[in-house]
């Protein structure tokens, strides 16, 4: 591997619990030259003492007050000095030959940008049986050559699972967005895919990575996960207006969905006056949707909380 160097960047929050077996999988990856910077993002737990004193040269810890976690890997983006950066959330897990293999493909072909591989949901640590794998792409090669008209409709890359030239996030400004603190990474995804010829975006077609569902962090904030999304997909769709020309079928049915899913959880959330605005501008497309009237009428007799 000619002179190739990873830098691993994880962000922890509160994460005494679980940092250690983290950093763990990273120090045991079958890839030597690869550094840690672990970004302690205002922990009130134990955790910046747990990863000092895992003792490992390999491991570099900042510290500071807490910004979210988009500031905190922007931080450790900027402290690395790897050629790639792997992003790894501070309680997921890899196998040990995932940053090789990442590595393989980057030295292999120059038009990669971004390299991901399939990742293995886990809840509260173990895997359970018939565990989900994530992405599923019956033919990734195809799907892949379409790779960012493809992610402005779904985010299939999953954070912990994703590789990404250097270069690349420091030409982006960030390069994690910090106004978005749940959708950050499809964010960032997008702009850089966005500039990526056919072969930029290369996929791992096993589970690498094991993206681990803790307690309650499914459901916590998925009004505000929908909105992100909603306004990270309108910028693209507004930037880019090719989408739209070349297949308005298509924006128009993920704008739906994502219009109508924010809704559902704002209503769920009692924040019925945002859920208003979010229907009118829906109603307005698609005036004869069942649907959506009948979130609309439960957003009329509703009370808001906000």
């Amino acid at each position: 591997m000619s002179g190739a160097h990873v830098s691993c960047v994880i962000p922890a929050f509160n994460a005494e619990r679980f940092i250690a077996a983290t950093i763990a999988s990273a120090l045991a990856q079958d890839f030597a030259d690869l550094e840690i910077v672990v970004v302690d993002d205002g922990s009130s737990d134990r955790t910046s003492q747990v990863v000092a004193g895992i003792g490992s040269p390999r491991v570099r810890l900042l510290t500071g007050p807490r910004r979210g976690v988009s500031a905190a890997r922007n931080e450790g983006v900027r402290a690395g000095s790897g050629e790639y950066v792997a992003f790894l959330d501070h309680d997921d897990l890899w196998e040990p030959d995932k940053i090789r293999r990442q590595v393989e493909i980057f030295e292999r072909d120059r038009r990669a940008g971004i390299v991901f591989t399939q990742a293995r949901v886990v809840q509260a640590g173990a895997a359970a049986p018939g565990a989900s794998v994530i992405p599923q792409l019956p033919d990734p090669a195809a799907f892949l050559a379409r790779g960012y008209e493809n992610l402005v409709h779904w985010n299939y890359i999953p954070l912990s699972a994703v590789m990404v030239r250097r270069a690349l996030l420091l030409a982006q400004p960030g390069p994690f967005d910090e106004r978005y603190a749940l959708s950050e990474d499809w964010d960032l995804w997008l702009r850089i895919a966005s500039d990526l010829s056919e072969g930029g975006i290369a996929f791992i077609d096993e589970p690498l990575t094991h993206y681990v569902i803790q307690p309650g962090r499914a459901t916590s904030r998925m009004a505000d996960l929908r909105l992100e999304d909603l306004a990270i997909f309108e910028t693209q769709v507004a930037e880019n207006p090719a989408l739209e020309k070349s297949d308005p079928k298509r924006v128009r049915a993920t704008r739906d969905k994502l219009q109508r899913e924010a809704a559902y959880w704002l209503l769920a959330e009692g924040r019925v006056k945002e859920a208003r605005g979010i229907l009118r501008a829906a109603l307005g497309r698609r005036p004869v949707s069942p649907g959506l009237w009948k979130m609309a009428l439960k957003a009329v007799v509703g009370r808001s909380s906000s």
